[in-house]
């Protein structure tokens, strides 16, 4: 064996891919080892054969290719299906190159094998176990993100329900748009310590931003995942916290109010004992023509009040909902605040839908909540006005009744602060009457809203359910 005789047995027998050579038609002139192992077939058993590696199915496209590089076409590189001696297939690599004379004409082709069916069936479990990974996350009912050098890759449908947008407005958004332009750099920070971590990272509080602009309170997880070699992706777990944070609220103030009835309930005893003797002595004086026993007194009734407000709140009441007509109600309420209403110049204008149906309620506590909202309304006009009452029949299934002041109005930051104890803006108000009045109504499993803009007036509405 000469030199290059040796070196194109060594090409053909020590390479690691199928060699096979066929002429223009087809026809094996010669395989390597490594054919003989991929096929089962011997190397006697295939040459003379036209094509017996390619099923029959596929020996036409087998051929056009063959016209396709004698037509001068570049060399072919696909996947395609080989039969196995024992009938069995599998899926190959193929590259196949046109055998050229010195004439520059076709003879023949090389074509080189390569059994990729293990690689196959790893990258279809790999795409089938992404599939299922990706539909695991769509339906997750936590709001999932996939997000990549900042840039996001993915959103489930939770996500998107939470910001309000589609996944195709998230697709290539930058992941900072939706935090405060402030945290921006606390965020990336963030990252690059969770990508030096293995697990989960414990949940953070963040401001988030919604679609149409809307600030909200969430709780985010992260972690560093690997999916493909070369592809790493962060993937964070978003958590909405409006309602907890509501829940929490409703808690500490509940709380405090259970705090404050049982204060309150320990600051009227002790106030009301001293208070009886006082108003007796009072009488007395006033019996003797003293001097200043109206201011005296006047004072004593105010000491009074404020201790009947404490004691509304630290004495459970034994009440019963009775069947009452709201037009008799506001009205015994106007008629009583009339003279109040006279002393500041101001004019209650009542206006009531003609059908009004009965509520269930406790008609004295009714009672008690449009005094305070309707004297409230009196006492901020100190230059007079109109206070307008609406009482309105919503489908016979709410009733709505809306009390609006032309009053000095309240400022936005203390709008919020209005029903929290001790909390007033008159100057000797206890800060107690409207926390009671709110209290009553969400006893009514009704509600209760203020709105105010400062020198433009005050509007209270009260909602109540219609039971039939």
């Amino acid at each position: 064996m000469n030199v290059k005789e040796y070196l194109i047995d060594s090409f053909m027998n020590l390479t690691s891919d199928g060699i096979v050579i066929v002429d223009i038609n087809g026809t094996v002139l010669e395989v390597n080892k490594k054919f003989e192992e991929l096929h089962g077939w011997t190397r006697e058993e295939v040459i003379g054969q036209i094509l017996p590696m390619t099923p029959d199915d596929y020996k036409d496209d087998a051929l056009r290719l063959y016209q396709s590089l004698i037509n001068g076409e570049q060399v072919k590189d696909f996947e395609a299906i080989k039969l196995r001696k024992d009938g069995t297939t599998f899926i190959a690599s193929v590259t196949v190159s046109p055998l050229k004379d010195r004439d520059g004409n076709v003879v023949g082709f090389v074509g080189l094998e390569r059994d990729i069916s293990e690689k196959k069936r790893v990258e279809e479990e790999l795409f089938e176990s992404e599939k299922q990974y990706r539909r695991l996350l769509k339906l997750n009912p936590e709001p999932i993100v996939l997000h990549k050098d900042g840039l996001i890759l993915f959103v489930n449908d939770a996500c998107c329900k939470l910001f309000g947008t589609s996944s195709d407005e998230f697709i290539g958004a930058s992941i900072y748009d939706y935090f405060c332009p402030t945290d921006k750099a606390v965020i990336i920070e963030r990252i690059e310590q969770i990508m030096q971590m293995d697990n989960y990272s414990d949940f953070v509080e963040r401001r988030m931003r919604k679609k149409d602009g809307t600030l909200f309170d969430a709780e985010i997880s992260s972690i560093y995942v690997h999916k493909n070699i070369g592809n790493p992706v962060m993937q964070s777990v978003i958590r909405d916290l409006t309602e907890r944070k509501k829940s929490e609220e409703a808690m500490i103030r509940s709380e405090k109010l259970s705090l404050i009835g049982q204060l309150a309930a320990g600051i009227a005893h002790d106030i009301r004992n001293p208070l009886t003797s006082l108003k007796g002595f009072v009488h007395l004086l006033k019996a003797k023509n003293a001097d200043y026993v109206d201011v005296m007194m006047e004072e004593l009734e105010h000491i009074n009040y404020v201790v009947n407000e404490f004691m509304t709140l630290a004495k459970p009441h034994l009440s019963y909902y009775l069947e009452s007509n709201p037009r008799e109600l506001v009205r015994s309420v106007i008629a009583f605040l009339q003279p109040h209403a006279h002393l500041y110049n101001v004019q209650i204008q009542m206006d009531m839908d003609q059908d009004i149906p009965a509520i269930y309620c406790i008609p004295d506590q009714i009672k008690q909540v449009l005094i305070n909202i309707l004297k409230n309304a009196i006492e901020s006009m100190g230059n007079g006005g109109v206070i307008q009452l609406s009482v309105r029949n919503v489908l016979n299934q709410r009733l709505i009744i809306c009390v609006e002041d032309q009053g000095v109005g309240i400022s936005e930051d203390k709008l919020t602060q209005l029903g929290e104890p001790f909390f007033t803006t008159k100057t000797n108000g206890t800060g107690l009457g409207l926390m009671v009045c709110k209290r009553i109504i969400h006893g009514h499993n009704g509600d209760l809203t203020i709105q105010s803009k400062i020198n433009h007036g005050t509007k209270v509405q009260i909602e109540l359910p219609i039971k039939k």
